[in-house]
C-alpha cells in the first residue's frame, strides 16, 4: 500500500512540473513579440539585430493577391530583383534581398517583377509617356534619386500619403520622409531601406592605418569621437603630404598624396555641401520649401574647400571624368585619405586590402556644427508610385512589407555581417559606421532637384574653375526658383 501512495506521490510530481513547463512556455510566448513579417522564434536577446527588427511588427492585414504581380521600373535592378539562380554563390546581400523578396511573395501570394529596366534617363521618359498615356504598366518607380524631380515635374506620381498601409513613422522609411522631403502633408519622393543604395552609398572617410601612423597622425577615432573632426583639422592634417613618386617633376596620377578626392560626375565632390550641413532647400516660416544654400557661411566653404583641392600639394583632385577615381589611387597606397560609400568594404578592392584601413565620418565644417553628416550622391535610388496604378491597397501593403524586411533582413546583413563581421577591421570603424549612418542628409532641393537646382554646385563650379558662390548663384538662382515653384505646384496640384 505504501508503494502505490509513493508512486502516486512520484506521479503528480512529475505532471505538476509538466504543467508548470507548459505554462512558463506559453507565458514566455506572450513575453515574446513577434513580427508579422519575418517571424521571430524566441526571446529577443539584446543586441541581436536581426531579432530586436524581427520582433517589429508591421501590422499589415494578412492579403492574398491570388498571384498578383507587383511590377517595378528602375535602373538597378540588381537593388530590387534576384534571380532564384543568382543566390547562393556567396554574395550576401543579394541573397538576403532574395530572402527578402520570397517572404513578402510567400505572405501576400504576390510576385515581384521587372516592368521596365534602362539606364536612368530612359526610365524617367517611359514612366512619364507611359502614365501621360494612360496605360497601367507598372506599381512602383524605384530609380535615379539625383534626377527623378524632373520627372516629378511631369505630375504622373501619387502622394505617398495616399496609399494605404504606409507608414513614415516606422523605422524602415527615412525620417526625411515626413520630415524634408514632405511639403503640405504631401510627399511624393520617398526612401526606405528598400533602396539599398541609399545606405550602401552613404559617403565616409576611408584611410590607410599603416600609412597614417607613418605620419604620426595620432587616434583618429578619439578626435572624431571628441567632436574636434573639422575640416580645418583634416586640412592640416593631409595638405602638405607629397611624393613625387614617379619622378616627373610634376603633380601626375602616379605620385603619393595625403588625399585623393574624386570628382565622379559632380556628385562625390557635391557631398561636402552636406557634411557642412548647408542643404540647399529649407522650409521657410510658413512651410514652403524654400532656396536657402546662401548661408553666413557658404562664401568660406566655397572658396576654402577650393582652395584645398587645387592649391594643396597634398591633393590629388581632377575635374575630368576620365580621372581616376580616389579609390583607386587608395587601393594603389598612393593616398592616406579617400572617400567612399560605407559599403565600400564589402567590394574586392577593400576586401583583399593588404594594409590595415580604417572608416571616418566626413568632417565637420567647424567646432560649432553639431553632428557629423553626409549623403548618398549620384545613383542611390528613391520610391514613387504612378497615378495609373488601380489598386493602391496591394502597392501600400507590398511596399510597406518590402520596406519593413529590407529593414530586417537586408540592412542588418549589410552592417552586422557584410562589414562589422566580415570587412570592417577594427571595432572603432563599427562604431562610426552607426555615426555616419546616422548622419544621412536627404535635402528637398536635391531630392525635388532634377539637376536644375544647388545639388550638384560644388562640381559645377570647380568643374569651370569657378570659386566665386555670389557669382554663381546670382547666375542660377532664376532657374532654380522658377524650378521650386513648379514642383511646389506640383505639389498642390495632388489637393
Amino acid at each position: 500500500m505504501k508503494r502505490i501512495i509513493s508512486m502516486l506521490l512520484v506521479l503528480a510530481m512529475v505532471l505538476s512540473a509538466a504543467l508548470m513547463a507548459v505554462s512558463c512556455s506559453k507565458e514566455e510566448e506572450k513575453k515574446t513579440p513577434t513580427s508579422t513579417g519575418t517571424k521571430n522564434t524566441g526571446p529577443v536577446v539584446e543586441g541581436d539585430i536581426f531579432a530586436e527588427r524581427a520582433a517589429i511588427s508591421d501590422e499589415l492585414p494578412e492579403h492574398d493577391f491570388g498571384g498578383k504581380k507587383f511590377r517595378i521600373a528602375g535602373h538597378r535592378t540588381d537593388e530590387y530583383f534576384i534571380e532564384e539562380e543568382d543566390r547562393n554563390k556567396g554574395n550576401l546581400i543579394a541573397d538576403a534581398k532574395y530572402a527578402r523578396n520570397k517572404a513578402v511573395e510567400d505572405r501576400f501570394n504576390c510576385e515581384l517583377e521587372v516592368a521596365y529596366q534602362a539606364i536612368y534617363y530612359d526610365v524617367q521618359s517611359w514612366v512619364a509617356k507611359t502614365v501621360m498615356s494612360g496605360a497601367d504598366e507598372f506599381d512602383l518607380f524605384c530609380s535615379h534619386g539625383a534626377s527623378a524631380g524632373g520627372t516629378v515635374l511631369k505630375n504622373v506620381f501619387l502622394n505617398w500619403y495616399d496609399i494605404p498601409h504606409i507608414d513614415f513613422s516606422k523605422p524602415w522609411w527615412s525620417s526625411s520622409c515626413a520630415n524634408e522631403l514632405t511639403y503640405d502633408g504631401k510627399c511624393i519622393l520617398a526612401i526606405s531601406d528598400f533602396n539599398y543604395t541609399a545606405v550602401s552609398g552613404a559617403e565616409a572617410m576611408f584611410f590607410n592605418k599603416n600609412l597614417a601612423a607613418s605620419y604620426d597622425m595620432g587616434n583618429l577615432y578619439d578626435v572624431v569621437l571628441s567632436g574636434d573632426w573639422t575640416f580645418d583639422y583634416f586640412v592640416e592634417l593631409t595638405k602638405d603630404i607629397y611624393i613625387d613618386q614617379d619622378g616627373s617633376g610634376d603633380k601626375s596620377d602616379g605620385d603619393f598624396f595625403g588625399f585623393a578626392q574624386s570628382h565622379a560626375y559632380q556628385c562625390a565632390i557635391s557631398t561636402w555641401l552636406w557634411a557642412f550641413d548647408n542643404p540647399t532647400v529649407t522650409k521657410n516660416e510658413e512651410g514652403v520649401p524654400t532656396i536657402s544654400v546662401k548661408t553666413d557661411k557658404i562664401n568660406n566653404i566655397v572658396s576654402d574647400l577650393y582652395d584645398y583641392l587645387f592649391n594643396s600639394n597634398g591633393v590629388h583632385y581632377r575635374t575630368d571624368n576620365d580621372d581616376p577615381q580616389g579609390m583607386t589611387l587608395f587601393l594603389n597606397k598612393q593616398a592616406i585619405f579617400t572617400m567612399g560609400g560605407v559599403g565600400s568594404p564589402t567590394g574586392e578592392g577593400l576586401r583583399n586590402f593588404e594594409d590595415e584601413y580604417g572608416m571616418l565620418p566626413l568632417p565637420k565644417w567647424d567646432e560649432n556644427q553639431t553632428k557629423y553628416y553626409t549623403m548618398t550622391p549620384g545613383e542611390h535610388t528613391v520610391l514613387a508610385v504612378p497615378k495609373t496604378v488601380k489598386d493602391t491597397e496591394f502597392v501600400g501593403t507590398v511596399m510597406e512589407a518590402l520596406s519593413a524586411e529590407s529593414y530586417k533582413q537586408v540592412i542588418p546583413t549589410l552592417y552586422e555581417i557584410a562589414l562589422k563581421t566580415r570587412y570592417l577591421r577594427d571595432d572603432e570603424s563599427k562604431e562610426v559606421l552607426d555615426i555616419v549612418i546616422d548622419g544621412r542628409m536627404y535635402d528637398f532641393g536635391y531630392i525635388y532637384g532634377g539637376f536644375e537646382g544647388f545639388g550638384f554646385m560644388l562640381g559645377a563650379m570647380f568643374e569651370s574653375g569657378n570659386n566665386n558662390f555670389e557669382s554663381y548663384y546670382a547666375k542660377k538662382y532664376g532657374n532654380a526658383r522658377i524650378h521650386y515653384k513648379k514642383i511646389v505646384k506640383v505639389f498642390d496640384k495632388l489637393g
